[in-house]
C-alpha cells in the first residue's frame, strides 16, 4: 500500500494519536509483566541482554522497511556520539538496575517508582538544556513522589529474601533505573535536537547498548551463560514477548501517537502504564492490590500528568 494512502487511512481513524498513545501505555505495562516473568527464569542481567539484542532485530527491521536500511547512515557523528551515550545511559545502566527492580519488586511496584524517571529528567535538563522548572513541574514532582512514597511505605508483601537483593535494594534499584532512564533521555532530546528522527535514534541507542552491554558480558565470562538461557523456551518466550511490547511496538506506537496529536498529550496518557502494570501483575503475578497502592498510583500518575502539562 503507498505511503501516502497509508497516512489518508490512519487520518480518518478518529483520535488515532489518542488511541496510539493509550496502547504505548498498555504495551509498555504487557512488556514490563513479561519482562518480570522472564527475569524471575534468567536472571536481570542475563534478560537485559537478551531483550535488548532481540529489540535490535525488531527496530532495524522496522527502519528496512521504512527506510530502506537497518543502520542510519544518514546520521551524523554528534547524533552518533550523543545516541551512544544515551544508550550507555539509559540502557546499560538505566535498564540493568530497572530489570533488578522488577525481578525483585515485581512489575506493579517497579513501573510506579521508575514513574520518577521525569522528575529526575526535569532536574537534569534545568542545568544542561537550560529548561528551569516552574511552579507547576514543582507541584507535579511534589505529587509524584509523594504517591509513590504513599506505596512504597506500605507493607510489603515481598517478606522473603529475594536472590537478587532486599526489597529495600529493589526500591534503590528501581531508582536508578528511572535516573538512567533520564540522563538517557536528556540526551536523546540534545540528538533530536539536531535533526534526526526518532526511529532512527532509537535504532542507534538501542545497537551501541547492545554492543556496549555484550562487551561487558565477554569481559566478565557471562556470553555462554547468557546464551545458555535461551534453552529455557518459556522464559525465552516471555522475553520475545517483552521485547516486542516494549521496545518495538510501544516505541513504535509511541512515535505515532506524537506524530497526530501534541507531545505532551501524548506524554499524559502515556504515563498511566504503572496502572495497567499493577492491574496486569495482579491477575497474573498475584501482586496485591489494594486500595492504598491504588490510590498512590493514581496520585503519581497525576503528577506526571501535571509535569508533562506544565
Amino acid at each position: 500500500m503507498p505511503a501516502g494512502r497509508s497516512h489518508s487511512i490512519v487520518r480518518r481513524v478518529r483520535f488515532a494519536g489518542e488511541l496510539a498513545a493509550l496502547g504505548t501505555a498498555a504495551c509498555w505495562a504487557t512488556g514490563s509483566n513479561f519482562f518480570a516473568a522472564a527475569g524471575r527464569a534468567m536472571g536481570s542481567r542475563v534478560l537485559n541482554r537478551l531483550r535488548i539484542t532481540t529489540a535490535c532485530l525488531l527496530l532495524g527491521t522496522a527502519l528496512f522497511v521504512t527506510r530502506g536500511a537497518p543502520w542510519p547512515v544518514w546520521a551524523t557523528q554528534q547524533q552518533i556520539l550523543l545516541l551512544t551515550l544515551s544508550g550507555i545511559i539509559g540502557f546499560v545502566f538505566g535498564d540493568t538496575w530497572y530489570f533488578r527492580s522488577l525481578v525483585i519488586l515485581g512489575p506493579g511496584r517497579a513501573a510506579l517508582i521508575a514513574s520518577s524517571a521525569p522528575i529526575f529528567t526535569a532536574l537534569i535538563a534545568w542545568p544542561v538544556l537550560h529548561e528551569a522548572p516552574g511552579p507547576l513541574v514543582v507541584l507535579g514532582m511534589s505529587m509524584t513522589l509523594g504517591g509513590i512514597a504513599w506505596v512504597v511505605s506500605a507493607r510489603s508483601d515481598i517478606a522473603h529474601e529475594h536472590a537478587e537483593g532486599s526489597v529495600a535494594m529493589g526500591i534503590f534499584a528501581a531508582l536508578l533505573g528511572a535516573v538512567g532512564q533520564a540522563g538517557g533521555y536528556v540526551l536523546s532530546k540534545m540528538a533530536l535536537k539536531t535533526g534526526i528522527d526518532p526511529l532512527s535514534a532509537t535504532v542507534i541507542r538501542v545497537s551501541t547498548a547492545a554492543v556496549f552491554i555484550w562487551a561487558i558480558a565477554a569481559a566478565e565470562r557471562a556470553t555462554t551463560e547468557t546464551l545458555a538461557a535461551l534453552k529455557d523456551r518459556r522464559a525465552s518466550a516471555f522475553m520475545v514477548g517483552g521485547a516486542f511490547f516494549g521496545p518495538f511496538l510501544g516505541v513504535t506506537l509511541s512515535l505515532t501517537a506524537i506524530r497526530f496529536i501534541d507531545t505532551g498529550v501524548a506524554a499524559s496518557i502515556t504515563a498511566i502504564y504503572p496502572i495497567f502494570a499493577m492491574l496486569i501483575a495482579a491477575r497474573f503475578h498475584g501482586e496485591r492490590l489494594t486500595a492504598r497502592a491504588l490510590l498512590g498510583a493514581l496520585v503519581a500518575v497525576a503528577g506526571v500528568v501535571v509535569l508533562f502539562l506544565s
